[in-house]
């Protein structure tokens, strides 16, 4: 799946058009026609197809699903665990933590190597000692082999969500973002209902170890596939990938052609970082306020996210008093409506910056991309994010009562299924903003935003179970959508400030 080959062109590529928009100085921008006549000279920002590019993110979303599903699809298999390996439930517990540990730290070293040496190697290398280490999980019998290796596991795949978003931000325009990330989404945000599901089926038939041998078959089956068909996309390596990557970075397909096809092809001009992978340079990413304010309203959803799905194994299985099947089915509300939200906020986001371009006078090049450091792109992403909160923090609210007051099962999960359906356009808006803030470090910017949603969860789960013993779910909740609802001031400062903190 190679680009086309696009001749005499600079391989560095960036939005060339400024954006029809009144400046702080008062110098008026060129006119649309202008702008137009200008960017028919320049080369597109990705010289991949849309045929390619969906082929290519479908191929890198299959990947970064095994970064949730790993720590989702181990829940079932918890009291197995400590049966056969003889130690408390307590003790298997501390491996749920440390592989979160693990989650939110790694990716930062992950993030900023995939943006020093291409995404193609850290996903192989990645799911190479992945799946190594689910053979080593599924015949371990040992605690502290099971302690060991699930950070290793978490270590070596956890970081494949930033890398699948840094792939978003090399190929797509920012007209055109929405819609692929809301396809990426569909793939990243349903695990934590479908995982549950497929682990309860394989218990159902077989014992705790065939978990991992399905995710050793699986992620093989996704490394064999991007050994042979991904291309490398990252901008600093291939520019808009019309340049030819060093061999490290080849597909086979490509690499079997490569000595008659490599000559004549220039090199990106861009100056490719070279060096160990930075973790700290992650972190520096925070200083920029409107990623620091975005990061920690993710994380924030993200804890009552988590806190939802985790009162689904503990206080609606109490509370029905179910089990097996139907306590995995009980997670499916949550993920198709986040899987269908997904789809249909990808789409709306597109139509905002549409929109909002067609009001001030803006010309929008799907093919070339926009400049989008002098307009406000902040206000664009986070436009419709007003209505999503007025109708998630209530939602959640809700739910906490339903299992307090012990109405019928359908109640608790159709507000499951309304909350995911609520939130998940939240997800999606501020992973696009992250791609949109830090184009050519952006899966450094989605290791950051890992680093904190990750920490911020372990604090709520932390405290999700002493809440509910001392306030019951109904006043635990309504201290979520509380928390929740403090997110729309500082997003509403972050659209109406943004442009001004980036000068």
């Amino acid at each position: 799946m190679g680009p086309m080959i696009i001749e005499s062109q600079s391989p560095e590529i960036r939005g060339q058009q400024p954006a029809n928009f009144e400046l702080d100085d008062g110098e008026k921008p060129t006119s649309a026609i202008a702008q137009r006549e200008i960017s028919n000279e320049s080369p597109p920002y990705s010289a991949f197809s849309p045929a390619q590019k969906k082929w290519i993110i479908f191929i890198a979303s299959l990947a970064g699903w095994f970064s949730t599903a790993s720590s989702f699809i181990y829940f079932p298999a918890i009291p197995f665990l400590a049966r056969d390996i003889k130690v408390s439930v307590e003790n298997i517990n501390l491996t749920v933590t440390s592989y979160l540990i693990a989650s939110g730290i790694f990716p930062a070293v992950t993030g900023d190597a995939a943006d020093r040496y291409g995404r193609r190697p850290v996903f192989v290398a990645g799911l190479c000692i992945y799946a190594v280490v689910n053979i080593g999980l599924a015949i371990q019998r040992s605690f502290a082999c099971l302690l060991v290796l699930r950070m290793v596991q978490s270590a070596a795949i956890s970081g494949t969500f930033s890398i699948v978003y840094g792939i978003i931000g090399d190929i797509t325009t920012p007209a055109n973002r929405g819609g692929y990330t809301g396809f990426v989404s569909i793939f990243l945000n349903t695990p934590p209902s479908v995982a549950p599901l497929i682990s309860g089926l394989l218990l159902i038939r077989w014992n705790w170890p065939s978990i991992f041998w399905f995710l050793t078959i699986s992620s093989s089956t996704v490394l064999i596939t991007i050994l042979i068909f991904l291309p490398e996309t990252c901008r600093n390596i291939v520019g808009n990938g019309s340049s030819w990557p060093p061999v490290i970075n080849l597909p086979s397909t490509k690499l079997l052609c490569a000595s008659s096809q490599q000559e004549g092809i220039q090199r990106p001009e861009q100056k490719v970082r070279t060096g160990l992978p930075n973790p700290f340079s992650v972190l520096s990413l925070l200083k920029n306020r409107s990623t620091l304010v975005a990061v920690i309203c993710y994380g924030i959803y993200y804890t009552i996210y988590s806190c939802l799905q985790a009162s689904l194994s503990t206080v609606f299985v109490e509370t029905y008093n179910i089990s097996g099947l139907v306590a995995g089915l009980s997670y499916l509300p949550f993920g198709v409506a986040c899987a269908t939200s997904a789809f249909v906020a990808g789409k709306i986001i597109d139509m905002d910056y549409r929109k909002t371009a067609k009001a001030r006078g803006m010309h929008v090049d799907q093919l070339r991309g926009d400049d989008v450091s002098k307009i406000p792109i902040e206000y664009i992403r986070l436009r419709t994010h007003k209505y999503y909160i007025a109708f998630c923090a209530p939602l959640v609210a809700g739910y906490g009562w339903s299992l307090q007051l012990k109405t019928h099962m359908a109640l608790p999960l159709t507000l499951q299924f309304l909350i995911g359906f609520t939130m998940q356009p939240l997800f999606t808006s501020l992973n696009i903003l992250l791609v949109d803030l830090h184009p050519d470090r952006s899966s450094s910017a989605q290791a950051a935003n890992n680093l904190v949603r990750c920490e911020f969860a372990a604090i709520g789960l932390a405290v999700l179970e002493p809440m509910l013993r001392a306030l019951g779910p109904g006043w635990c909740f309504v201290i979520f959508a509380l928390i929740h609802s403090l997110t729309l001031p500082a997003l509403w400062i972050l659209g109406e400030k943004g442009l001004k903190w980036r000068y």
